[in-house]
């Protein structure tokens, strides 16, 4: 699969004039109309998504079944609660079924619903689902549905990673880069900088931590399950390996095997056997668990999305003035994932739902809303008003976050991607595990490596 291709469906207009002298007979006036309507008709009949731009729903009831994990989410579910309710006062006739579920567990509750033939008409989708529904088939195009003026307005590079072949397939509504998140004031009371580099990253967590205080430096996230495995990634392609990537040929890669990648399994399962500097349980613990940790004063450091500013200061707001980010620390180069979460349709929900779910879309990311989600939640704004007008993104606690953006980059779009990162995710959690050191890491990356190019192998 090639990586997407940025682009929209562009409108065509036809504009018939015909000029009627007083000299012509009323038969070639006849004609002039005939074919006036001929071509009119000719672009309904075969471009009717041209003229559907924007259009509005019928005002005939709608139930729109919703799928999301917004609503499961805190401080993001009161929120967008409230923007469906409002949704639903200003459009009588359509009524949401909102169905909540967990990110972690999103894909595999909307695979469920897919095989069961009980697809959505409206639902969540991010950078690492996207690949998989795509083959899936399920997604609808949404560029008929809107304005240039809407497609104009969101972000160009989220955009370029939201469409395939010419189709917009997923409608963002919020990115998420990840940063280092850390606590200032500690770092100010142990004479810390802020890391530039992974070393940095791991000599500051190790003055900070404190065990005998139940104190610890930094904040891993060791579970198999998606969030833990990006986490892990980064360090990696940080280090200077892919796990997955497409060569000249467009023929898929992995860079799972080589120094840099044992180097960083290495790094990473250190952090808890050698130096001691994540709470107990890490294996456990993902990123909820980590955010509370976070809250309740106990880890000083977290490798986290924009997002996790928002829960931190809805568990504990008195560690706001405390908390700064900063860019994700370099080992060879830098690397965050994109990390958005946008809206997909489903391409088989009828034309009205389809209008509707557009519509609820479209209202979700008006601009004050947008704005009003990022002070909120953390969550940074894809469209350019609201990127261009929030104050809150210039701040000094945002500021890690901003200058991620910089350095982002789309994830594989590929179904079997979940069975490569699945692979890295038993590696880490297997060195984790070894606490008296007896397994050879490098054996075990090199072991990875090679069902890495197996999966790869049966799925070019």
């Amino acid at each position: 699969m090639t990586a997407h291709e940025s682009g929209f469906n562009l409108y065509y207009t036809i504009t018939v004039l015909v000029h009627e002298k007083k000299e012509n007979n009323m038969k070639k006036a006849f004609l002039a109309t005939m074919l006036c309507v001929a071509l009119v008709a000719s672009v309904f009949a075969n471009g009717a998504q041209e003229s559907s731009a924007a259009a509005p729903a019928s005002d005939e009831p709608i139930t729109l079944t919703v799928f999301t994990s917004a609503t499961t989410q805190n401080p993001e579910g009161p929120l967008a609660t409230r923007y469906f309710q409002e949704f639903e006062a200003a459009h009588p006739n359509i009524k949401l079924e909102i169905q909540g579920v967990p990110n972690n567990q999103g894909l595999q509750k909307l695979t469920t619903l897919i095989a069961a033939g009980e697809t959505p008409d409206l639902f969540c989708n991010s950078e690492t689902w996207y690949g998989s529904l795509l083959e899936m088939g399920v997604m609808g195009d949404i560029t008929p549905y809107l304005t240039k003026e809407q497609l104009d307005n969101i972000d160009p590079g989220v955009r370029k990673g939201c469409t395939t072949d010419g189709k917009l397939y997923q409608y963002p509504w919020y990115s998420s880069p990840n940063s280092l998140i850390y606590r200032a004031d500690w770092f100010k009371e142990a004479g810390i900088e802020e890391p530039k580099t992974l070393d940095d990253m791991l000599q500051a967590a190790i003055k900070i931590n404190k065990p005998e205080a139940n104190r610890y430096g930094f904040g891993m996230m060791g579970t198999n399950d998606d969030s833990a495995r990006t986490r892990f990634i980064m360090i990696m392609r940080s280090m200077g390996a892919r796990e997955m990537y497409q060569d000249e040929k467009g023929v898929w890669q992995t860079e799972v095997g080589n120094d840099a990648s044992i180097k960083a399994f290495q790094y990473f399962a250190d952090l808890k056997n050698k130096y001691g500097v994540v709470p107990p349980g890490a294996i456990e613990n993902s990123f909820n668990q980590n955010v509370n940790l976070f809250a309740q004063e106990q880890i000083g450091m977290l490798i986290g999305g924009s997002n996790t500013i928002g829960k931190v200061f809805n568990a504990n707001p008195e560690l706001k003035g405390k908390v700064a980010s900063v860019e994700m620390p370099e080992g060879v180069t830098r690397y965050t994932p994109a990390g958005y979460i946008g809206w997909s349709i489903n391409d088989a929900a009828p034309e009205s739902h389809k209008k509707a779910a557009v519509e609820l879309m479209v209202f979700i990311n008006e601009k004050n809303r947008q704005i009003e989600w990022v002070e909120t939640t953390g969550r940074i704004p894809c469209t350019n008003d609201a990127l261009n007008e929030s104050e809150y993104l210039r701040s000094d606690l945002m500021k890690g976050f901003v200058a991620g953006l910089q350095h982002s980059e789309l994830v594989p779009d590929v179904g079997f991607y979940k069975e490569v990162r699945n692979e890295l995710g038993k590696t880490y959690q297997k060195l984790l595990l070894d606490t008296d050191g007896k397994l050879d890491v490098a054996a075990e990356v090199k072991a990875c490596a090679e069902t890495i190019k197996k999966i790869l192998k049966d799925n070019q």
